[in-house]
């Protein structure tokens, strides 16, 4: 075997939690969210570059995702080159496909693959997304909120507010009663024209439900039915998609690629979403990416906007990137503000890397402690009436 460079060879990995308070609660038909809870993983080369990768839970099980990551996965690569990216992210997803190769698992292994590609776009002097085929420096964007907890007069006025700021797309979640779900599709329908808007579920309806609820919310002509029933029945979807009169998406709560190639040999989705940090990173969105590709489906990014936004150029055809209300690490207070957004469109950063720098001072008041017992959340407790 060849010695590896000392240039590439990785000599550090620190791992670190931060829970993070949302400045408004998140409420959808599954949750309630209070906070975000970020792993940050930082990567030093024995020549002194540093990459910082990170992954993000909705205020759930982010302690868990760190002790995988800082325990078994971290070990795993000291020594090793940043350059054999490949061979370096299937060895921590075979090491943490015993336990479950999804969910916690493939966010620990997302914030590896992101520090990796962060600091080969350091060495290079390049953004990542140039590195991986992206040469944009503009992305269109929707706008995009977990707001079923708000009465319709509020929702009307948020989307209203979203229109005011130069958006152009809208997604609203629904799932409350099928009476108040068209009143309040009504409404921001009227307020945006016939602007696009896509409806999301969150996983909240059976089979029969899903398919009576699409065919009422059809009158609406959304883009797409986010989310109709649980991601982890592929079988029902693919019913579903040959019945239903709206295009269904998925992929928020789908990790791993034969998962996703259950939904897409099964012809059980017609937009593609996988969500960066949920499939383990960048290299596995962009095979997931092509497999939609393969299958001539609309491929949209979900959330991670920071992470989105690197992936997205490298698509041709990729839907506009989700920009959710208060999700941003700017909106959270974490993060310098790198990149733009105005009238519905991103400006992205041109620092080397992946283009995000976080404010660690802002982040030592979050770290969290590996013993801290979460409370849940009730959704009941926020939601709002006329």
């Amino acid at each position: 075997m060849p010695e590896i460079s000392k240039r590439s060879r990785i000599a550090n990995i620190d791992v670190s939690v931060f829970r993070v308070p949302l400045k408004k609660p998140w409420v959808s038909a599954a949750h309630a969210i209070t906070h975000h809870e970020h792993i940050l993983v930082e990567i030093e080369l024995e020549s002194g570059v540093k990459g910082i990768g990170w992954s993000s839970t909705m205020g759930n099980a982010g302690i868990a995702v760190a002790a995988l990551a800082k325990s078994y996965l971290a070990p795993m690569l000291v020594g090793q080159s940043v350059y054999e990216h490949e061979n370096l992210w299937n060895g921590i997803w075979r090491r943490s496909h015993q336990p479950g190769p999804s969910g916690i698992a493939a966010l620990a292994v997302a914030g590896f693959d992101l520090a990796l590609w962060d600091a080969r776009g350091k060495i290079a002097g390049m953004p990542v997304r140039n590195l991986i085929g992206g040469e944009a420096t503009q992305l269109e964007i929707y706008a995009s909120a977990v707001n079923l907890h708000l009465s319709e007069k509020r929702l009307v006025e948020q989307t209203r507010e979203f229109l005011d700021a130069g958006n152009k797309r809208f997604k609203i979640k629904v799932g409350r009663s099928l009476e108040e779900d068209l009143s309040r599709i009504a409404a921001v329908r009227e307020v945006i024209g016939d602007r696009p808007l896509m409806l999301d579920a969150n996983q909240r309806f059976k089979s029969g439900e899903a398919l009576q609820r699409i065919n009422a919310y059809a009158r609406f002509n959304p883009v797409w039915m986010e989310e109709p029933m649980a991601s982890d029945d592929a079988s029902s979807h693919a019913i579903l998609a040959r019945t239903s009169p709206v295009p269904i998406a998925l992929g928020e709560e789908v990790s791993t690629r034969y998962e996703f190639w259950n939904y897409v040999a099964n012809a059980a989705v017609h937009y593609l979403q996988p969500n960066v940090l949920k499939v383990g990173g960048i290299s596995e969105w962009l095979k997931l990416a092509h497999l939609g590709n393969c299958a001539n489906l609309f491929i949209a990014p979900h959330g991670a906007l920071e992470a989105s936004v690197i992936v997205a150029p490298a698509i041709p055809g990729c839907y506009p990137v989700e920009n959710i209300d208060g999700g941003s690490f700017v909106d959270q207070g974490i993060a310098f503000e790198t990149m733009k957004i105005e009238n519905g469109i991103v400006t992205l950063p041109e620092l080397p890397g992946l283009g995000v720098e976080f404010d660690m001072d802002a982040l030592a008041s979050y770290r969290c402690d590996p013993n801290a017992e979460i409370p849940l959340a009730d959704p009941a407790k926020y939601y709002e009436n006329d």
